[in-house]
């Protein structure tokens, strides 16, 4: 990033994107240079994130646990012991921004930064269909309708303007195969995440999960492979119980017991040869505090000046000014609620490389609007629309908290 393009008056909260070999969009490149193949993508993590594990290793598995930040692995430390004392690297990286799970998710399955792939958040705005869509269910976001916007013509594979992860491998002969819960297997987003990867397989459990993992590396011995493992639970109990809540502690410790039982002790001889396994976050989570989520309906100015509600997220606004008004929104923001976000320009953002370095996706700048509204704290901004969420969420992401920003990255040699 190139912060003398950020305002003078940027908040000292915030926690910056390291695009340049310290974030989970460096992780595809890390893989691929582990495997020895070439790779077209943002570079590689910094060489002690995963260097002293890598030499002779022929297969990478990387686990995704949802929203895991550093922040809870931090309070929970000392009872996740069974796991990590078995760690030969353990760094923390950041997530990209927005810290969206769509997003990041997108970066994890390119090596890109969101800017470049061109998934930019968690609601678009798509002119040619004449609406906002949610881009977990490819839904407009005035009422859930799954999968309506590939309906109307979106083609999940062709969604992401930066070639896939597994297509790359795929080009040089290694495969990828993928491993998450049945009910999102064959969804648009797994079909636009997946594009070269040699198979899929959806699970019921967690332990389902690492039992799949197991038996893949054992069924594969002695080849050369990517395996990519996803995991959800841990965001959606902190999206109800905030991040460290009493069962997201449990879900975390169980987690990792089975972690420890399930996979690193069953594993045979054979399924452990150069092998090396990470287990990272897409992003953590910020608890949304009760007095600070504000309606958008409170503040009849500001919907004035815009041409349609905010998109992005609750922390991560991006804002469509009417003719004229570009100035005017980011002045109302800063002024009467500074204490709650800081706004600029977008395309300030885009040439302090926020959303990643260029080149940047064609459709970029449109799905980003005219003026980014940044959370500070744990404040949410939320539409009519929105109102079931910010009754119920006790926490979230999307913004650049530590919170939200800062995620743990764990390596293992497992034939050692």
């Amino acid at each position: 990033m190139n912060k003398n393009h950020l305002p003078s008056t940027w908040p000292d909260e915030f926690v910056l994107p390291r695009y340049d070999g310290r974030s989970i969009a460096n992780v595809p490149a890390t893989v691929a240079a582990i495997l020895g193949m070439p790779f077209n993508g943002l570079p590689a993590l910094e060489d002690e994130l995963w260097q002293p594990i890598a030499a002779g290793a022929k297969r990478v598995v990387v686990l995704i646990i949802d929203a895991m930040g550093w922040n809870l692995l931090r309070l929970m430390g000392d009872e996740l012991g069974v796991v990590l004392g078995e760690t030969a690297v353990t760094g923390q990286i950041t997530s990209i921004f927005p810290s969206t799970t769509v997003a990041a998710l997108s970066s994890l399955w390119t090596g890109a930064a969101p800017a470049q792939h061109g998934m930019v958040g968690f609601q678009l705005f798509f002119p040619e269909y004449a609406a906002g869509g949610q881009m977990i269910s490819f839904t407009p976001v005035f009422r859930k309708f799954p999968d309506a916007l590939v309906d109307a013509g979106l083609e999940p594979e062709k969604f992401l303007q930066w070639p896939g992860m597994a297509e790359q491998l795929a080009a040089g002969g290694v495969p990828t195969y993928a491993i998450k819960g049945r009910g999102i297997v064959d969804t648009a987003l797994s079909k636009m995440h997946g594009r070269g990867v040699a198979a899929n397989y959806g699970v019921f459990t967690f332990s389902d999960l690492l039992v799949q993992m197991a038996d893949l590396l054992d069924e594969k011995a002695g080849e050369r492979l990517y395996l990519n493992a996803y995991w959800p639970t841990i965001d959606t109990l902190s999206h109800f119980y905030s991040w460290d809540g009493t069962a997201v502690q449990a879900e975390l410790r169980t987690l990792f017991h089975q972690i420890k039982t399930e996979f690193l002790d069953r594993l045979t001889a054979v399924a452990r040869q150069d092998t090396v396994f990470f287990i990272v976050a897409d992003h953590g989570q910020v608890p949304y505090i009760l007095e600070q989520r504000i309606p958008l309906t409170a503040h009849p100015r500001l919907e004035e000046m815009l041409l349609m509600r905010p998109l992005g997220g609750a922390r991560e606004l991006y804002l469509y000014a009417r003719q004229g008004q570009v100035a005017h929104v980011a002045q109302y923001f800063n002024e009467e609620l500074g204490d709650a976000f800081f706004a600029l320009p977008t395309e300030e953002a885009l040439t302090a490389g926020l959303f990643g370095p260029e080149p940047f996706a064609p459709q970029t700048r449109r799905r980003l609007g005219d003026v980014l509204a940044l959370a500070r704290q744990g404040h949410i901004m939320y539409a009519p629309a929105d109102q079931k969420m910010a009754d119920e969420f006790k926490a979230g992401h999307g913004g650049l908290s530590a919170a939200e920003m800062e995620v743990p990255w764990l390596g293992f040699r497992l034939d050692e």
